[in-house]
């Protein structure tokens, strides 16, 4: 939960997910569906999909038991050297190392390096390996996280408490922000949907998103992506009447909604409609009540998009 995330966000999540599954087991033997609804709002659901498999990998090749061997955990599904590391030092006590940004943030400092070349990667790992093959390395990977998140921040410093103050060649240079060069993030694309509210007497159609890829295994309002100026309702008509072999009756904007992810912006303009017939259901589709939609997993965008509805119906 903490890859990508802050922990202030993170902890309500933990601990309801606690509540509900507190073993691996309970997670292994939970649908995905449900464990994506408890999930909702964090984002990054790949996070959550490849947990459930790496606690089913749990049961089936380990009895139940989280292997404490570097490399065997490391290839559970969703695992990488980051988590891993955190792992085996905090949960084992072995002496690895969790290069995460904060980490890498101190170390940088302490050793005056500006640009995080790979040269200057390795030269971070082999000092942050010293640091834990001294013991508690648990303990000192979280104290070096918590340093990095709370003294020695990107943009701010405390150097007067900080335990490398003495040592730091950042601090020695007096120009700690300096260390290392922060490289400016490239300007995002956005892209443009329109959604549409497709209504059958009291239920709405919602559509299941396929397992991988972006958001997978969410449910959304089926939508389109709107390029080189193509006509929203246009679209909306042709794409959704081929998918649902019926003339599809595009009726007036509800609204729009903005949403952001890390790679890119999207504009949505969301579309009242109807169906000539009601068409047969495949796999990953249905009818519901508006009032049950809190029983499906959705993205934040389509949460946004269900607000207008609210509005719209007074």
């Amino acid at each position: 939960m903490l890859q990508q995330t802050q922990v202030e966000t993170v902890i309500p999540y933990y601990e309801r997910w606690l509540n509900k599954y507190p073993t691996v087991n309970s997670v292994a033997s939970e649908k995905i569906d449900k464990l994506l609804k408890i999930w909702e709002g964090l984002g990054y659901y790949s996070r959550c999909r490849n947990f459930h498999e790496a606690t089913k990998e749990i049961i089936k090749s380990h009895n139940g038991v989280i292997p404490n061997q570097f490399g065997v955990f490391k290839s559970l599904k969703g695992v990488g050297n980051y988590i891993a590391g955190a792992v085996m030092s905090i949960a084992f006590n072995q002496p690895y190392v969790a290069i995460d940004g904060n980490q890498q943030r101190v170390i940088a400092r302490v050793l005056g390096i500006k640009n995080l070349t790979q040269r200057n990667r390795k030269r971070l790992s082999l000092y942050l390996s010293q640091l834990v093959n001294y013991g508690n390395s648990g303990d000192i990977n979280q104290a070096l996280m918590d340093l990095g998140s709370s003294i020695c921040k990107p943009r701010k410093v405390d150097c007067t408490h900080c335990p490398f103050r003495l040592t730091c060649k950042a601090h020695k240079f007096n120009d700690p922000l300096g260390y290392p060069i922060i490289i400016a993030k490239q300007k995002i694309p956005t892209k443009r949907f329109a959604a549409m509210l497709i209504r059958h007497k009291d239920n709405i159609f919602i559509n299941k998103r396929a397992e991988s890829g972006l958001l997978g295994g969410l449910w959304e309002l089926p939508n389109v992506e709107i390029h080189n100026g193509s006509k929203s309702k246009t679209l909306l008509k042709e794409k959704l009447g081929c998918r649902f072999g019926c003339e599809v009756k595009v009726g007036p904007k509800l609204g729009a909604i903005s949403h952001a992810f890390t790679h890119f912006k999207m504009n949505i303009d969301l579309f009242d409609g109807q169906l000539k017939i009601n068409p047969k259901l495949k796999t990953g589709e249905k009818w519901v009540a508006f009032s049950d939609i809190d029983q499906y997993a959705f993205s934040k965008a389509n949460h946004k998009l269900f607000e207008l509805v609210d509005v719209s119906n007074g």
